[in-house]
């Protein structure tokens, strides 16, 4: 009976005091001068949130000013829409807010080698290896990527053509291509998921693209990061049973993935696709040649395909959305790619240059349908005072970059579709720390160019050649997850060859 009774005791000493630590931890707003919403003691304010979205901070916002925190789960987040402090954060004091906040210690990815990763990795790490991978995204490299967009691009068309005059989802079309393109652009590896062929492998990256954060594990560990690291244990855990029988899983695909940069190294095959670019990518600072590890090319090679499938292909239908929606924009596109581009010429990396109308209706699509307001986020490395309040060490500052681009004080009817926002005579007079749908400062997105250069090459490629018209209704309804707003019912359309 004295064991059950020392144990019983024991528990509750330690339930008093995790009661004590959460209430302090909850109350470090509002000991910093930091106003904000009253935290849920479990779940802090990540119901309301869900439930809100970009509505949420607008009301905060309205409520408590340009700086005011909140709590996702269990994690203290300050939201900063005061334009001097985000040019701190993310310039001026960059030292300070150097890391990024993926909610999960492993970005969601139940793998060893995801610590590898740019994104997830922190401080010199993320430094050394952003300063080789940079020069994978050169100007001279994504020519040199770009003719590995062009048969899938030509499938996509030719999926097109079979459709006839019937309407179709082209949101669908889009991710299949997306998904064609980046395989062979970071690994060299022709999938032939246009045609609905699959794989193992294949199915297994799709899970990894299909990451939840509404899974039990991942509630966990944002409502109760103090647990960590046990909640991520077990999601490698579980993917380890599916890789033992055999289902699609994390473990199966960065074997793989080994596998094939191992191959490649040892080979004569040398295609000018990502993985070999950062095979063969070095950095000399100090005197001292630097390369990508095994790992870390793994690591990064799965990164961009996971970060670059989804963002582009949810582009590239509200793209669509809104050139269906504006048929005068539509064909505008249309002539200034027949004025700058031969009919009988495929359009080539060299010709995005030429296509400033085009690059407009992007710009302006990404402002209006941005990524989600959590993306853009910085975590404090030590207290930082500014005016009337500090920012604790460890708290994570967010940018509401969607607020930030439909805010009236510094767009002119933001709700509109307007590309002429973006116009050769207006581009010059927008800040960079208001209009960031990629980020702003060192650790802005490193692949923007490469999204930006498969959207355009897609578009006037499908613009040249087919007239699209709406069919239903060309209101949209959006499909919210963690990192991306979607379009929840795809995009329905008709689409009309054009003679030549």
């Amino acid at each position: 009976m004295l064991p059950i009774i020392i144990s019983l005791a024991v528990f509750v000493c330690l339930l008093s005091f995790w009661i004590r630590w959460r209430k302090r931890q909850m109350s470090i707003f509002q000991r910093n001068g930091i106003p904000g919403p009253k935290p849920n003691f479990i779940t802090g304010n990540a119901m309301e949130y869900n439930k809100k979205r970009n509505k949420c901070f607008n009301e905060w916002i309205e409520k408590y000013g340009d700086v005011f925190g909140f709590f996702f789960g269990g994690k203290p987040w300050i939201v900063c829409s005061d334009l001097e402090l985000i040019k701190q954060i993310q310039i001026k004091d960059f030292k300070n807010f150097m890391n990024r906040d993926l909610l999960l210690p492993d970005g969601g990815i139940p793998h060893n080698l995801m610590f590898k990763a740019l994104t997830v990795q922190h401080d010199e790490d993320w430094k050394n290896t952003r300063s080789i991978v940079r020069t994978s995204f050169s100007t001279a490299k994504l020519k040199m990527m770009s003719p590995l967009m062009s048969n899938p691009i030509k499938i996509f068309l030719r999926k097109v053509e079979k459709q006839g005059k019937s309407p179709f989802d082209i949101a669908d079309f889009y991710k299949n291509l997306t998904f064609d393109i980046i395989c062979r652009a970071a690994f060299g590896i022709q999938t032939n998921v246009q045609n609905k062929e699959t794989s193992i492998f294949i199915q297994s990256i799709y899970s990894l693209l299909d990451v939840d954060s509404a899974d039990l594990l991942s509630i966990l560990s944002i409502c109760f990061p103090e647990i960590e690291p046990i909640p991520t244990f077990l999601r490698k855990i579980v993917d380890r049973m599916k890789y033992v029988i055999n289902y699609p899983s994390a473990k199966l695909a960065f074997e793989t993935c080994e596998q094939i940069v191992f191959s490649r190294k040892i080979s004569d095959y040398h295609p000018p696709d990502l993985l070999q670019i950062m095979i063969d990518a070095t950095d000399e600072t100090d005197g001292i040649i630097k390369k990508l590890s095994t790992d870390s090319i793994v690591a990064n090679s799965i990164l961009f395909m996971i970060t670059g499938y989804d963002t582009t292909s949810t582009m590239l239908a509200w793209c669509t959305h809104y050139l269906v929606k504006h048929p005068e924009k539509q064909e505008r596109v249309r002539q200034e790619v027949n004025e700058n581009i031969e009919n009988d010429h495929e359009i080539e990396y060299a010709d995005l240059s030429k296509l400033k109308y085009l690059d407009q209706i992007i710009s302006e699509t990404l402002r209006l349908r941005p990524l989600s307001p959590i993306t853009v986020n910085r975590i404090c490395s030590e207290d930082f005072h500014y005016k009337n309040i500090t920012i604790p060490k460890g708290v994570t500052v967010m940018i509401p970059v969607p607020n930030l681009l439909k805010d009236c004080k510094y767009w002119k009817e933001p709700e509109n579709f307007n590309p002429d926002r973006f116009s050769s005579k207006n581009a010059g007079l927008i800040d960079p720390s208001i209009y960031q749908p990629f980020g702003f400062g060192p650790r802005s997105c490193i692949g923007m160019r490469m999204a930006q250069t498969v959207m355009k090459l897609t578009l006037a490629s499908l613009v040249r050649s087919y007239k699209l018209e709406p069919c239903g209704s060309s209101e949209a309804e959006e499909e919210f997850s963690l990192f991306i707003t979607r379009l929840k019912n795809g995009v329905i359309v008709k689409a009309t060859a054009i003679s030549s």
